[in-house]
């Protein structure tokens, strides 16, 4: 009967740890996101990310995607969001509309160059870097797109960039080869933006 009852009470506990470890897990996830890892830049839903990977979940599968010049760890796509949402920097059930990357005066162009080599470091290993999915540029805005598979889901990378003036992409043979990215934006500051979306193609 004893031997019963220690049996009970050993199972009992260790429920209670485990659901207590969930709870801590979930609790580390959410703390993991420090002072200065994210900020909103103005008056959109777009944010300065400072993380070294964002995971999205699609599918009961995790995806990792890299953050360029992120050093400040790993969070879930999921408790970004939330963190926004308790921060008052999103609006509840929203979601961002880009993350950005500013630069100096003059190297705008040379850190898109940065950007898109690291990522060919990457998630865009596969792909390729030269001749995006889809590129467009319309009103002085240059789109470029690609896609990419990271464990088996479908994923894409956008870009925006602003130019000087509209052009033909399609003579372009390689984006490294864009020479009329506009350095002086009427802006505090130069920058792009970029978005990666789960189960989504250019197709």
């Amino acid at each position: 009967m004893k031997t019963i009852s220690m049996r009970v009470l050993l199972s009992v506990l260790i429920i209670m740890l485990f659901g207590c470890s969930l709870i801590m897990s979930e609790t580390t996830a959410k703390s993991n996101i420090k002072p200065g890892s994210v900020t909103k830049y103005g008056e959109f839903q777009r944010y300065i990310i400072k993380f070294s990977n964002l995971i999205y979940e699609r599918d009961n599968k995790e995806i990792k995607i890299p953050v360029f010049q992120g050093t400040m760890g790993d969070v879930k796509y999921n408790d970004f969001l939330q963190y926004c949402e308790d921060n008052n920097i999103l609006k509840k059930g929203s979601q961002e509309s880009g993350f950005i990357i500013v630069t100096k005066r003059g190297e705008l162009k040379k850190k898109f160059h940065e950007f898109l080599r690291f990522y060919k470091g990457n998630v865009l290993k596969d792909s390729d870097i030269d001749r995006p999915s889809k590129m467009y540029v319309y009103d002085g805005v240059l789109e470029i797109e690609y896609d990419f598979l990271v464990n088996s889901v479908p994923m894409a990378l956008k870009i925006t960039i602003y130019t000087t003036e509209d052009f033909d992409t399609d003579s372009i043979k390689s984006v490294f080869d864009i020479n009329n990215i506009d350095e002086n934006m009427k802006t505090p500051e130069p920058y792009f933006m970029f978005t990666f979306r789960p189960r989504r193609t250019t197709n």
